[in-house]
């Protein structure tokens, strides 16, 4: 009798394990959500790992989870990292890395959970009637061990309701960014801002900086250089590397929209500013032209900073620098080496004690 029951032991084992082969080495997990709002304020939401806590559906399980973003990288687009760490086992711990961002259509993350396994992460936005279809994928190879293959049938339940939980979180976050941004044009004088200049530019020089965080923007840009202590120096340089920008522009097929911007690169102690001259495109160019004479299509930071307006002749814009880095100094803010102006009047057409500027520090 003993004999027989091993046998049929031997022989149900053997029917467990040769199964585990029938099944499928790769386990897939997609969830799908409709979000009103357009593919770029979704997609820079999730492109930036410190915002990633504000819809993850894991974040509210353990309050006491440690997140860490790997300070030697950006916090954001391609090779950003984050890592994290928890008693809980829903949460455990693990990493994660952007491997692929392509504006404003993809995001793929490589997640590594040590003995636990390993997997792909993928977003992506396509824009549809009423907003974006957002899927959020997992996938995985649970290679050969029998135990993997059946633990795989389960990840579609336990996977999919946490892409769920996650998706609706976003949604929700996402749709109300929205909603905010769009009654806060329908307050604007005049009922509601132009098409072609941003919010911000009504802002009040008399108002302190204030943190913010700002969106990435898909610019054309070429770098240019001046004295910035001398006036017609600096206007000659911005003067013609915007006009590099609208020939560019022009020959490529791109509308430009928006204030102009220069982010500077660096700033030497006798004066000599290396800077990026930048224009906002209306729209993403479905195929990105080749770069011509210093000229390329880029896109900005996005991220937190510090954001004040400036009102006055450009010469004394050092004085809101300095406003800025005071202000960082006394609310203990880690400043990233990224600040850029963004010129909100037409010089041609405002007086100098006019010209409202607005100045953006990054912090971390």
């Amino acid at each position: 009798m003993w004999k027989n029951i091993i046998i049929g032991i031997v022989v149900l084992a053997g029917i467990v394990i040769g199964g585990a082969y029938v099944l499928p080495q790769n386990a897939h997990v997609e969830r799908v959500e409709i979000i009103k709002a357009a593919p770029d304020e979704i997609f820079t939401i999730v492109n930036d790992w410190t915002r990633f806590n504000e819809w993850s559906p894991w974040a509210q399980l353990d309050p006491n989870a440690k997140y860490t973003i790997d300070p030697l990288r950006p916090p954001s687009g391609k090779g950003a990292r984050f890592s994290w760490t928890s008693e809980d086992p829903n949460v455990g711990n693990g990493s994660q890395e952007i491997v692929e961002s392509e504006p404003f259509k993809l995001i793929k993350t490589k997640l590594d959970f040590g003995s636990e396994g390993s997997g792909y992460s993928t977003f992506t936005f396509e824009p549809v009637d009423g907003g974006t279809r957002v899927v959020w994928a997992f996938d995985t190879d649970l290679g050969m061990n029998p135990v993997s293959r059946y633990v795989g049938l389960m990840f579609d339940s336990w996977i999919g309701k946490d892409y769920e939980a996650g998706l609706a979180r976003l949604k929700a976050l996402v749709e109300a960014q929205s909603n905010a941004a769009t009654q806060a044009a329908l307050a604007a004088p005049g009922g509601a801002a132009p098409p072609d200049i941003e919010l911000s530019a009504t802002a009040d020089p008399a108002k302190g900086p204030e943190i913010v965080r700002v969106e990435a923007k898909v610019v054309v840009l070429t770098r240019a250089s001046a004295k910035s202590n001398d006036e017609a120096a600096l206007s000659a340089a911005l003067g013609g590397a915007y006009q590099k920008l609208l020939t560019y522009a022009e020959a490529n097929g791109l509308e430009v929209g928006g204030p102009p911007l220069a982010v500077t690169i660096s700033h030497s102690a006798d004066g000599d500013w290396v800077f990026d001259a930048a224009m906002p495109l209306n729209s993403i160019p479905a195929l990105t032209p080749v770069p011509a004479d210093g000229v390329k299509v880029g896109e900005t930071y996005a991220g937190r900073v510090l954001k004040v307006t400036h009102k006055g002749p450009y010469l004394t814009l050092k004085n809101t620098y300095d406003r800025l880095h005071t202000y960082a100094a006394e609310h203990k803010l880690k400043e990233k080496a990224i600040s850029w102006e963004e010129y909100v009047s037409d010089p041609g057409e405002t007086q100098d004690a006019d010209l409202l500027t607005n100045v953006y520090l990054a912090v971390e």
